[in-house]
C-alpha cells in the first residue's frame, strides 16, 4: 500500500514534469517568435512593435521561474564542489556525510524559498488591491507577476519531493528495466 502511494506521487511528479516541459518548450518558440518579429518590425520595416519587446520580457521571466522550478528535478542549478572536495580528503564515509549535507542544504534552500514566497505573495495581494495594466500589451500585471508565484510553488514542490524521492536515480533505474 505504502509502495502504490510512493509510485502514485511519482507520477504526479513526472507529469507535472511533462507539464513543464511543454510550457517551456511553448514559451521558448513563442519568445523567439517574438524576437523575431520585433527584429523584422524595426529594422527592415521600419515599424515600433512595443508589444513584441514586452511579450519576450514576460515570457523571460516566465521562463526563467519555471524554468528554475524544472531545474529542482535533478539538481540542475550551478554547484560548489568545494565541499564534496573537502569531504572526500577529510571524511571516513563521504558518501553518507554529502547525503545528510544535501538533505540539510534542501531543508535550507525550502525555507528560503518559503519565506521568499509568503513576501511575495503579500506583495502580489497589494497589486491585486489597486490593477495595474502593462504599457503595450493592455494586460493585467498579475499575469505576468504571477509566473514568479508559479516558480516559487514548483520550486517549493520539486524541492520536497527532491527530500523523498531521487529523480536521477529513478531515471537510471527506468532505463536499465527498459534495457
Amino acid at each position: 500500500m505504502k509502495m502504490a502511494k510512493y509510485d502514485s506521487a511519482r507520477k504526479f511528479e513526472h507529469g507535472i514534469t511533462k507539464l513543464e516541459d511543454v510550457f517551456l518548450f511553448a514559451a521558448l518558440i513563442v519568445l523567439t517568435g517574438s524576437i523575431l518579429i520585433q527584429i523584422i518590425g524595426r529594422y527592415v520595416l521600419r515599424i515600433p512593435t512595443p508589444w513584441c519587446e514586452e511579450l519576450a520580457r514576460y515570457l523571460f521571466i516566465a521562463l526563467t521561474y519555471v524554468g528554475s522550478g524544472r531545474a529542482f528535478i535533478n539538481g540542475g542549478h550551478i554547484g560548489i564542489d568545494l565541499v564534496d572536495t573537502l569531504v572526500e580528503n577529510h571524511s571516513k564515509d563521504p558518501a553518507g556525510f554529502m547525503k545528510k549535507f544535501n538533505r540539510v542544504s534542501v531543508l535550507v534552500t525550502e525555507a528560503f524559498i518559503i519565506c521568499f514566497g509568503v513576501i511575495y505573495i503579500q506583495y502580489l495581494q497589494k497589486i491585486a488591491a489597486r490593477p495595474q495594466v502593462s504599457a503595450s500589451m493592455h494586460i493585467n500585471m498579475l499575469i505576468p507577476m504571477s509566473f514568479v508565484l508559479i516558480g516559487i510553488l514548483l520550486m517549493i514542490y520539486h524541492n520536497i519531493c527532491r527530500l523523498f524521492y531521487d529523480y536521477e536515480a529513478a531515471e537510471k533505474e527506468k532505463e536499465g528495466e527498459e534495457a
